[in-house]
């Protein structure tokens, strides 16, 4: 539509140009081809009214003459004398001696102009006259009249061929007009199309043809112009792909805000601590201080989340950028590392306080050697308690440190595990009640010192808290897993309390859990253990009772032992 309007808009300049022009020419040649003509015909009647005067100035009977003089000039003649009164006229000779009333070309020449002229109808009804009067001897006036229709049938033809002329003029003045405004708006086009693919987003356009002159060098100019945006646009492009895929790909949650403190970019990792999609109000304060300039630290929760918030200024008046630091991991290991290191105290401090009471009792006042020997024995108890408590944090502190051990794992029957744990636990606890449902060709994948570890903890818990209560260890098949399941028949494990057991130094904080000792770390040492050879292990309740499930990958099946 813009590319037609303006061929339409040039060809209608050029349109009105044309039509102002050649009207005005037009105008200007009829009108001085009509003054040529009355010039001419003045010229004549001048002419031969001056030879009238001169013939009738010795000659009588002007009434007679004035005929004659008029077929030989082809006008009409007309004699006044000096009284005013029509002395003679060719064309109505009834009129002879009456006045002769207004005549304008009369009247000037009495008033001394040498010829008198004017246009006008003698009488109603005919044409218009073109009349010329002189001055004759004897104070008579010689005027003649000749018709204008020749004259306006003359003008009107030629005001026809001007016209016609014009028109044929103007029609093919049009027709060149279109020719060469659409040769000048060709290249005009192309630009234009090529601005537009610009425009939305379509860089790779043709080369422009060459127009010459100053629309060649525009369209080369357009030419270079489009190439060098599409060279710009791939590399704004790559660069913003790659500031993108780096600003998502951090762990830190990045938001940018505009000066009205609106929320113009927020990666992956912050979008879910925004309030719907705007700063929340525990970070209006850092956001207004980096907005100002100031950089600005604080610590907030947001979302249930420990989120440590930097504002910093981006200058320029373009607003501020917060970058959020999720440490509620971090904060979570502060909170475990200050418990550990709590409960590993008060873990210690007992067997500790024990032994330094009882040494300095030894070593402050001899002793009976019964009493001597019931305090080293005290002392050696407690360091056992010690190495013990070391050995479980050492084991612990390796097993975290093993990424993974699933290239060490081996086929091991788990009915043989289970027999040689229910046996060492009966060594400790005479009148344990173990019952043992584990066949013989149940296999799992895992290393035998590992098994070890997890089946005597899960059978000791068992028994310890249990209350005395029977035991029994079966096996469940699930697909390529095998569940090696533990239960007793205790007074349970609270839902609340079923996942932190098997956090360091948890203890139940009823019954007999705390009144049976033991360093809170066999359960610890159970899931580290477990995940070391790729398995899992959950408590559920029993009623009455809990159950631990240890669910571990299934070995390759094992042939029964033949007793014969």
């Amino acid at each position: 539509m813009l590319r037609s309007s303006l061929r339409v808009r040039l060809l209608a300049t050029f349109l009105v140009l044309m039509v102002i022009t050649g009207a005005a020419t037009l105008i200007t040649i009829e009108r001085g081809l009509a003054r040529d003509l009355i010039d001419d015909l003045d010229e004549r009647l001048t002419k031969q009214a001056l030879s009238v005067a001169e013939w009738i100035r010795n000659a009588g009977h002007p009434e007679r003459l004035a005929p004659r003089l008029a077929k030989v000039t082809g006008t009409r003649i007309t004699l006044v004398g000096p009284d005013g009164r029509i002395q003679g006229d060719s064309a109505e000779p009834e009129t002879e001696g009456l006045v002769i009333g207004e005549a304008p070309e009369v009247a000037r020449v009495r008033q001394g102009t040498s010829v008198g002229r004017s246009i006008r109808r003698l009488r109603a009804g005919q044409p218009p006259q073109y009349l010329v009067a002189v001055s004759a001897d004897q104070g008579r006036v010689v005027r003649l009249a000749v018709p204008l229709d020749n004259v306006i049938v003359t003008r009107s033809a030629m005001r026809y061929r001007l016209i016609v002329g014009g028109g044929l003029g103007f029609l093919g003045s049009l027709f060149l007009a279109w020719i060469f405004i659409r040769a000048i708006t060709r290249p005009l086009q192309s630009m234009t199309q090529t601005a537009e693919k610009l425009t939305a987003g379509n860089y790779d356009v043709p080369e422009l043809p060459d127009a010459g002159g100053e629309l060649g060098v525009l369209s080369r100019a357009m030419t270079r112009m489009a190439g060098e945006v599409k060279s710009r646009i791939t590399q704004l492009t790559e660069q913003r792909d790659l500031l993108s895929t780096i600003i998502n790909g951090l762990v830190e949650g990045v938001v940018v805000v505009d000066r009205d403190g609106k929320v113009v970019l927020a990666n992956a990792a912050a979008t879910p601590l925004l309030y719907a999609g705007a700063v929340p109000l525990k970070l209006a304060d850092l956001v207004q201080a980096s907005l100002v300039g100031e950089p600005e630290d604080t610590e907030v929760e947001l979302s249930g989340r420990h989120v440590r918030a930097s504002g910093r200024p981006l200058g320029a008046n373009l607003g501020a950028i917060v970058v959020l630091y999720d440490v509620t991991r971090l904060r979570a290991l502060e909170a475990v590392r200050r418990e550990f290191l709590s409960n590993a105290a008060h873990e210690l401090r007992t067997p500790v306080t024990s032994i330094a009471g009882y040494a300095e009792t030894l070593l402050a006042a001899p002793v009976d050697p019964e009493t001597s020997r019931e305090f080293l024995q005290t002392i050696h108890r407690n360091a056992d308690r010690i190495a013990n408590l070391v050995n479980d944090l050492v084991l612990l502190d390796t097993l975290g440190g093993r990424a993974s051990v699933v290239g060490e794992r081996g086929s091991i029957a788990l009915g043989k595990v289970v027999q040689d744990a229910a046996r060492t636990t009966r060594g400790v606890w005479p009148t344990a009640q173990v019952t043992i449902d584990v066949p013989e060709s149940a296999t799992v994948l895992g290393t035998r010192d590992g098994l070890d570890h997890v089946v005597q903890n899960l059978i000791d818990n068992a028994v310890k808290y249990g209350g005395g209560t029977e035991v029994t260890v079966s096996t469940v098949r699930d697909g390529a897993k095998v569940q090696l399941v533990v239960r007793d028949h205790g007074a349970g494990i609270p839902a609340d309390q079923r996942d932190r057991v098997f956090e360091r130094f948890y203890r139940l904080d009823y019954g007999r859990a705390r009144d049976q000792g033991g360093s809170g770390l066999g359960l610890a040492i159970v899931k580290s253990q477990v995940e070391a050879m790729g398995g899992r292990v959950w408590v559920e309740d029993a009623a009455p009772g809990a159950r631990f499930v240890v669910e571990l990958d299934a070995g390759a099946p094992r042939a029964p032992t033949s007793n014969g």
